[in-house]
């Protein structure tokens, strides 16, 4: 089968690892003779993957490296075409949507094993290229607010809830969701110019820019999906007594090194967390009940063939390339 992999060595035979010296794009290589993966052990699926997804910081992750050795793909959308003979819940020809885990991967490719956790239903009234383009921004916003943020999923007491990225392909559920749930959201964004009108057409309160964190009432939620310096600021706006919540790969350890370095000096009170995403059945829960109602889908941005995927890795790094997820093809 056609799939992707990332070499393990620099050219010069160096090997690639977390952190320290992380794979480029370059390292991205698509082969045409990898073996279909076979079902080994119950609670597995075999699915043929119509569509998957680009992550901006995958390469970022450590579990492509030694000793995990995770693939490259992560959401998908596909058919099941083989069960382990205990499986009870999917059986062939079953549409699922979902989230390998993140210490496995695999879905950049034509086939790929998944298990009966990480799998759900395909909802009839989304494309393969708009259930793919779900789960994974979907879980994660849904899993920041709610299970590690504790944000009421019916608030009594609106929060005050300031995101940011918010325009990217996790932000956008991150503000979808905290208005749900009945909180003031406000979007914050490198550009107003460009990204103003889209975070207003899904409901944000305010758009502010990164530049304006000086003029605005402090949060009792941030949640942060940019890191690096955008991040160290959102000291500046979070209470006292409020929370600052990050999951961006390069965010890790980023609660010792702010205190190491004194950016989070005067907000000790802050409950600061870090958190990668996991399948969650109860996360997909959630997201199927807003799908239903027909006010949450995909954002596709645009599709790429598996061929194109190292280009594409490229691409959403480029800020202004729209809003959505690029959907890889197998």
């Amino acid at each position: 089968m056609k799939a992707a992999r990332v070499r393990a060595t620099s050219p010069e035979g160096t090997p690639y690892a977390f952190p320290g010296n992380p794979a480029p794009s370059s390292a991205i290589e698509i082969h045409d003779d990898i073996p279909v993966p076979q079902i080994s052990k119950p609670g597995e699926l075999l699915i043929q993957v119509k569509a998957s997804t680009v992550f901006r910081d995958n390469l970022e992750w450590n579990e492509l490296y030694p000793p995990n050795h995770a693939l490259l793909g992560n959401d998908f959308a596909g058919v099941v075409v083989a069960v382990h003979e205990s499986e009870q819940e999917f059986r062939i020809g079953d549409h699922v949507y979902g989230m390998a885990h993140a210490n496995r991967g695999g879905t950049w490719a034509e086939y790929a094993i998944v298990t009966s956790e990480e799998a759900a239903r395909k909802p009839a009234n989304l494309s393969w290229e708009e259930a793919a383009a779900l789960p994974g921004s979907a879980l994660t916003a849904d899993q920041a607010l709610f299970m590690h943020a504790g944000l009421e999923s019916a608030a009594q007491q609106p929060k005050r809830v300031l995101i940011t990225g918010a325009s990217g392909g996790i932000g956008m559920y991150l503000v979808q969701f905290a208005l749900a749930a009945g909180h003031h959201v406000v979007a914050a964004t490198s550009s107003k110019e460009r990204n103003e009108t889209f975070l207003r057409a899904i409901g944000a309160y305010e758009v502010v820019e990164y530049g304006e964190f000086g003029t605005v009432d402090e949060f009792d939620l941030v949640v942060d999906s940019v890191g690096f310096d955008v991040l160290a600021s959102c000291w500046s706006v979070v209470k006292p007594n409020g929370t600052l919540v990050s999951f961006d790969a390069c965010s890790w350890g980023y609660i010792q090194e702010h205190q190491s370095k004194g950016i989070s000096k005067g907000k000790e009170g802050v409950r600061a967390l870090y958190f990668i995403a996991e399948p969650s059945r109860v996360s997909m829960g959630r997201i199927a009940e807003h799908v239903a109602k027909g006010n949450m889908k995909g954002h596709v941005l645009k599709t790429v063939s598996l061929d194109d995927v190292r280009e594409a890795y490229e691409a959403v790094h480029s800020r202004g390339i729209g809003h959505g997820k690029i959907v890889v093809l197998p």
